[in-house]
């Protein structure tokens, strides 16, 4: 018997739900009471913290046995609640795709390297003073001497370094670190991926191991595809491992030149997405940029003008809404793109180790790649129902919003 329903009630559940409604539930109640959602409704926070609570409860399985048994005050999460919004935040598959794409440390890294950077500022601009001040005081010292007319500043601790004895910045010890911190999340990735082509490669290989191989995955697709920005992430990985098992195979006929073309076709493919994710960045901050004009343009008390003098009507407080509600769209968009090119730099790494593994024969090698060739169209394929993509995640639709082509105007 359940003593307290209060957590199901917020769900919109009952006690008996499974994980899977629990998961649906929350994704529907997260869009309906998000606050970009209720701009104008100032509850709106509270409800979607309580949702986040209910959430995290309810899809721990230990902790929702306690919340049935003695409820909420038994059913707090070691450390406590996780902040409604920090939880929201882990949009791209979070922990679900973690053992195809590793976890992701892009954006993780932005805020730290940030820090990094003005902490190295700030530590060259006080040297920097120190060395002035040195420099001054030996002035002084030289004209106290009476040798006014020919002051040369020496500085015993001044000596040029040559590149092995010169100290790293905090920000290129933490870049290192990060760099190596990558190849074992790749070479994890690696092994697992192996594991994952054994099934079919260490099997009798026939045409019935094939089916039963892309059953298997095609039901995996099939969950992984409802995580947030799931059927995204399924696809991406589903042409990385195309593409790099076409390379490896054109490799082998041909003289090469199958590979070699698959090779060139995926070099301009990653040119291209460079070109994507800076771009999605610079459009974010254009729009960062006309939010501040606008948000300035309201603060004033004098009246806004027009190129030619004329006064116009200042932004409403519901077209700033709209504004905010277009960059939040805009920045994860920026944000998806940047992940996106990582989670597919992550991908080629493990596949490459996997393909070029020289601690077994070339035809287990063909196998491999013919495996994953066959694994990633089975990602490729991955869809959502009308159903499902309502159930998609409010990140989603932001997304969608922020990057959809305006129509010319008539």
């Amino acid at each position: 018997m359940v003593v307290d329903t209060s957590y199901y009630d917020l769900l919109g559940i009952q006690a008996t739900a499974t994980a899977a409604d629990i998961k649906k539930a929350y994704r529907k109640k997260s869009i309906q009471e998000h606050p970009d959602k209720n701009p104008n409704d100032p509850t709106a926070t509270e409800r979607f913290q309580a949702i986040s609570e209910a959430y995290q409860v309810l899809s721990d399985e230990a902790l929702r046995t306690k919340y049935d048994k003695y409820g909420k005050k038994e059913a707090v999460p070691k450390g406590g609640f996780e902040d409604a919004a920090e939880q929201f935040s882990v949009i791209f598959g979070g922990d679900a795709f973690a053992s195809y794409i590793g976890e992701l440390q892009m954006l993780k890294n932005l805020q730290k390297t940030e820090e990094l950077s003005a902490e190295d500022e700030a530590q060259k601009a006080k040297e920097k003073e120190e060395e002035e001040k040195k420099k001054k005081e030996q002035v002084e010292q030289a004209k106290a001497n009476g040798n006014v007319q020919h002051v040369t500043v020496h500085d015993k601790d001044n000596k040029v370094n040559t590149p092995e004895e010169k100290k790293k910045t905090k920000l290129e010890q933490y870049e290192e670190e990060q760099e190596l911190e990558k190849k074992k999340s790749i070479l994890e990735l690696s092994k697992t991926l192996i594991d994952r082509l054994s099934i079919l490669t260490e099997s009798s290989y026939d045409a019935d191991c094939k089916i039963s191989f892309e059953k298997k995955f095609e039901e995996e697709a099939n969950l992984l595809k409802m995580e947030s920005f799931g059927l995204d992430i399924l696809h991406t990985i589903g042409d990385v491992y195309c593409e790099q098992a076409r390379i490896f195979l054109g490799s082998q006929n041909f003289f090469g030149w199958g590979g070699m073309f698959h090779s060139v076709k995926a070099k301009g493919g990653v040119v291209m997405d460079t070109l994507r994710t800076v771009s999605a960045a610079l459009d974010a901050q254009h729009t960062m940029q006309e939010l501040e004009k606008m948000k300035d343009a309201t603060a004033k008390d004098e009246p806004l003008l027009d190129k030619n003098g004329a006064e116009i009507e200042k932004p409403t407080e519901a077209e700033l809404a709209q504004q905010e509600q277009l960059l939040m769209g805009k920045v994860l968009s920026a944000a998806w793109h940047g992940s996106k090119f990582e989670i597919m730099s992550n991908l080629r790494g493990a596949c490459k180790n996997v393909l070029e593994d020289d601690t077994v024969d070339i035809n287990t090698r063909i196998r491999r790649a013919e495996a994953l060739k066959l694994l990633g169209k089975v990602f490729q394929r991955a869809y959502r129902t009308k159903v499902e993509q309502e159930e998609a995640q409010v990140f989603e639709e932001l997304v969608a919003e922020a990057t959809k082509k305006k129509k010319p105007s008539a």
